[in-house]
């Protein structure tokens, strides 16, 4: 125990034993046969959701969100919350944009700088929330709406469109959004469960105050946890630009409430600590497996997100019934 806390690693964050590894495995498992249940039953009712192509049309468009939905994760693992993605979303968006039409930078270098621009929005809010000490939800909705700003400051006027076909091919067809979205997946996951700083997500999550007594450098992690929120709302926001051909300030509205969605219906805890990638990206599935499956039954989008704010209310009810009393 003291050569734990001497090395700045309390016992929570340690790697997984294999019963807390085969528990997670079990997780994955209910989430995911609850995917396969719905899908079954659009597939019973609708004869055009039955179509194979139909599958790979709902992991593609989940995709782009699962890959913002990757960042958020590691966010609410920690305990915190950041609001402000979607807004980053699009600044990176008419970033990477404006280098590719205006500046006429090769494609590697427009993606170096939009992930760079998302990357140093998340780690702003990460300093703002250390070192100001305001709430993170706070913190993040002024982000929401100072991000917002500043995308349309910079896209007023301008068109943004017909970029080359190097940069195309990363959000084109179904194989690359597909791929990006399991890499990041499996990059993340990675990191949150065999790294250092990963475990210590779980630890400043699940006790803010222990882990800081067991030595971990509490503000430090939180400020690295947003830049990484930052940078996964960047790579989705360049898969997105390549697939529609073109960039809009207004791209990225309420995308940060579908990615906390996603996450919390996966089964990762609002109030930290719990939670995993692998269950993020199955929750998206599930999200867009009801919108694509209303759809096809003719319901309207209203509808439609009625069905997900009853999922989502129905998500956070239960992850309040499994909370563990403190």
């Amino acid at each position: 125990m003291n050569e734990q806390v001497e090395q700045g690693v309390p016992p929570e964050s340690q790697r997984l034993s294999r019963d807390a590894l085969m528990h997670q495995v079990r997780q994955i498992g209910q989430v995911f046969l609850a995917l396969v249940a719905i899908y079954a039953v659009f597939y019973a009712l609708s004869e055009p959701f039955r179509n194979v192509n139909t599958l790979f049309t709902i992991m593609t468009q989940a995709s782009i969100l699962a890959i913002l939905a990757c960042g958020t994760t590691v966010v609410l693992i920690s305990g915190g919350l950041d609001l402000s993605v979607g807004s980053i979303f699009a600044v990176v968006g008419v970033v990477v944009g404006i280098m590719l039409i205006n500046f006429e930078l090769p494609v590697w270098l427009a993606i170096v700088i939009g992930l760079a621009t998302g990357a140093f929005c998340g780690f702003l809010n990460g300093m703002v929330q250390v070192f100001s000490g305001v709430p993170a939800f706070i913190v993040t909705l002024g982000g929401l709406t100072a991000y917002k700003g500043i995308a349309e400051l910079l896209g007023s006027g301008q068109d943004l469109s017909r970029f080359p076909d190097s940069f195309r091919m990363l959000g084109t067809g179904f194989v690359m959004p597909i791929s990006i979205m399991f890499a990041s997946a499996l990059i993340i996951g990675i990191f949150l469960r065999m790294t250092r700083l990963g475990n210590h997500a779980y630890a400043i999550g699940g006790n803010e105050e222990v882990a800081r007594l067991s030595g971990v450098a509490v503000a430090r992690s939180r400020v690295i946890y947003y830049t990484i929120g930052g940078f996964m709302a960047a790579t989705a926001a360049i898969v997105e630009v390549s697939k529609l051909n073109f960039a809009q300030s207004s791209r990225g509205q309420s995308y940060e409430l579908f990615a906390i969605a996603a996450v919390v219906i996966g089964g990762t805890s609002l109030f930290g600590g719990r939670g995993g990638v692998g269950k993020t990206i199955i929750g998206m599935m599930i999200m867009q497996t009801i919108i694509v499956g209303l759809a096809y039954l003719g319901v309207g989008t209203s509808v439609q997100r009625i069905a997900i704010g009853v999922i989502i209310i129905l998500a956070v009810f239960l992850d309040m019934r499994n909370r563990p009393k403190r």
